[in-house]
C-alpha cells in the first residue's frame, strides 16, 4: 500500500438498540472497504462481549493507524555518528561535510554510536505520529484496565473524563515500560491482520535521517529552530530572531504534529518524547551488527531509546515505571 486510496465511508457498528444514523461514519484515505470489513470481523471475534461504543473506538484507532503510516523505501546507509564540524557557530545549525572530524555528541563515546557501520534495510512503514494518549487508552480499555493520568484513576463514563480528553487531545502517550509499547503495536497487528510492531533501532535512525542522509536533527531542514529563539548569522555578525513560520522545535511540546515533519513526512522524531524501539541495548552492538536488517542483540538488560539528534541512543530498563517515554509503531513489511 504505497499510495492513498479513495475516501471510504465506513458504516458504524450498530448497537443492539439505538439509531445508527446518529453516529457519524468513520472516514479513511487509505483503507479499502474489504479491509475495513476484515477489521470489523476481527473486532467481533476478539471482543464479542464488549459494548458497541468500545468496538467502534477500536475500529477508529485501527483505521487511523493505517491512515497515519508512511512508506519508507529501503536502502543502504552508514549508521551511527557520522561526525560533525569541530567548531560550529551553533550545534543546532550544522551542515555535514566530508571534513567533519568530531563526534556529533559526547554521548556517542559512551553509547557506542561512535562505531559507524554499514546497514542495508528492506522497505517498511513507520507511523508519522507518536502513539497518542487516548489511542493507547482504547487498547487499555479493551483489556479492562483503568485510565490513569497524573497518578489518578478516572472513570471513563464519569463527568471528568470527557474534559480530560478535550484538554489532552492529540497528546503523545507515555507508557509504563517497553512492554506496554510493544504490546500496543502488536495489538494493532492482531486487530488489523497487518504486521504492526515497534521499529528496529536501525529503522528508526534511517527514517530520522530521511533515508540515511547526514542530518543532525529530524526536522524539516535538519536544524533546530526553537520557538521564540534566535540564531547567529556569522556573515552579517548579528543575531536573527526566528520568525513564527520558521519555528520547528519546542522541548516541552507533547501534542503530536505541531511542528513541520521531516522530508519523509514523519513528525516529532526530534522534539517529541524519547521513543522505545524494539532492540535490546548494547554499547558494543554496532561493532558486530550485521549489515542486513539488524535487529539488535538477542538479549540484554536494557532496551534502546532513541531521541534528540539523529544518532543519539541510550539504554533504559524496560521495566521502568518512569512514564516519560513514548513510541511509534511500524509495519514490518513493504506491502500489506
Amino acid at each position: 500500500m504505497k499510495s492513498l486510496g479513495l475516501l471510504i465511508l465506513i458504516a458504524p457498528f450498530i448497537a443492539s438498540c439505538g439509531d445508527a444514523s446518529s453516529t457519524p461514519p468513520i472516514t479513511s484515505d487509505a483503507v479499502s472497504q474489504e479491509r475495513i470489513s476484515e477489521i470489523q470481523q476481527n473486532i467481533e471475534r476478539l471482543y464479542p462481549d464488549k459494548d458497541e461504543n468500545l468496538k467502534r473506538e477500536i475500529l477508529d484507532v485501527a483505521v487511523r493507524a493505517i491512515d497515519d503510516i508512511v512508506f519508507v523505501e529501503g536502502g543502504t546507509f552508514m549508521m551511527g555518528d557520522f561526525k560533525a564540524p569541530c567548531d560550529p557557530v551553533s550545534t543546532e545549525r550544522m551542515d555535514w561535510t566530508p571534513e567533519a572530524k568530531c563526534f556529533s555528541t559526547y554521548s556517542s563515546l559512551e553509547s557506542g554510536a561512535k562505531f559507524l557501520h554499514k546497514v542495508t534495510l528492506d522497505s517498511y512503514y513507520l507511523s508519522k505520529f507518536e502513539a497518542q494518549l487516548f489511542d493507547v487508552d482504547v487498547y487499555l480499555h479493551s483489556l479492562g484496565l483503568p485510565f490513569i493520568n497524573g497518578g489518578r484513576e478516572y472513570l471513563r463514563d464519569g463527568d471528568v473524563f470527557p474534559k480530560i480528553k478535550r484538554k489532552l487531545h492529540a497528546f503523545s502517550a507515555s507508557v509504563s515500560g517497553w512492554q506496554e509499547a510493544k504490546s500496543y503495536c502488536n495489538w494493532l497487528g492482531e486487530v488489523t491482520n497487518i504486521p504492526f510492531d515497534l521499529p528496529s533501532e536501525a529503522q528508526w535512525e534511517y527514517a530520522a535521517r530521511s533515508r540515511g542522509e547526514n542530518v543532525y536533527y529530524a526536522t524539516n531542514n535538519g536544524y533546530l529552530q526553537r520557538k521564540g529563539d534566535h540564531y547567529y548569522d556569522a556573515e552579517a555578525a548579528i543575531y536573527v530572531d526566528y520568525k513564527k513560520e520558521e519555528w520547528n522545535y519546542y522541548s516541552d511540546e507533547r501534542k503530536v504534529g505541531i511542528w513541520p515533519p521531516n522530508p519523509l513526512g514523519i513528525y516529532d522524531l526530534t522534539g517529541g518524547r524519547r521513543e522505545w524501539v524494539n532492540d535490546w541495548f548494547s554499547v558494543d552492538y554496532y561493532k558486530i551488527s550485521p549489515e542486513y536488517n539488524p535487529s539488535g542483540p538477542e538479549a540484554g538488560s536494557m532496551k534502546t531509546i532513541r531521541a534528540g539528534k539523529t544518532m543519539t541512543r541510550f539504554g533504559v530498563d524496560p521495566t521502568t515505571e518512569d512514564k516519560i517515554y513514548g513510541f511509534r509503531c511500524s509495519i514490518q513489511s513493504s506491502d500489506f
